[in-house]
Order: C-alpha cells, then sequence, then structure tokens
C-alpha cells in the first residue's frame, strides 16, 4: 500500500476516534439511523433507488442523517450523533 494512502487512513482514524471520544465525554450517546428508506427526504438531491428482494419493495438510500436524529430527539434521546455516510 502506498505510503501517502495508509498515512491518510490512519489519520481519519484518529480524528473520528477524538471526536467520538469527545462527544461521549459530552454525555452525547452514538446511534446508527436506517441507510434504506422508504421516502428520502431532507434535502433537494435525487435519491438512489434500489430493489430489497426479501421484502418486495423499492427502498431508496438517505440523502441525509437529519430526519431520524430529529425523531430520536424528539423521543428523548436529545444527545445524540452519528458519524455516518449520506448519499445526496
Amino acid at each position: 500500500m502506498n505510503q501517502d494512502v495508509k498515512d491518510t487512513f490512519v489519520k481519519r482514524s484518529r480524528i473520528i476516534s477524538s471526536i467520538r471520544n469527545y462527544l461521549d465525554s459530552e454525555g452525547f450517546m452514538e446511534v446508527e439511523t436506517p441507510m434504506l428508506v422508504a421516502n428520502a427526504g431532507g434535502a433537494a438531491a435525487r435519491p438512489f433507488v434500489t430493489h430489497y428482494n426479501a421484502l418486495d419493495e423499492d427502498v431508496k438510500l438517505r440523502i441525509s442523517l437529519e430526519l431520524y436524529l430529529k425523531r430520536l430527539i424528539v423521543g428523548g434521546l436529545e444527545r445524540v450523533y452519528e458519524i455516518g455516510r449520506g448519499f445526496p
């Protein structure tokens, strides 16, 4: 592996660990929200659509983490965060 690429992965890992440690120390809880959703909202982007064979329905890759995080906050988990992927 190229040393620059390796260094980038190591730095990224350390940065994310530092962010998690800080948020955890401030009383936040890390959560994971769904990546495949029935209705992708939260942005003007057009979502990627795929078919979920087990459920025989079309689903979309989420565009934003925001909507599910807001639902958790409204439900009483006021200090939550997610380090995840969005697909705008």
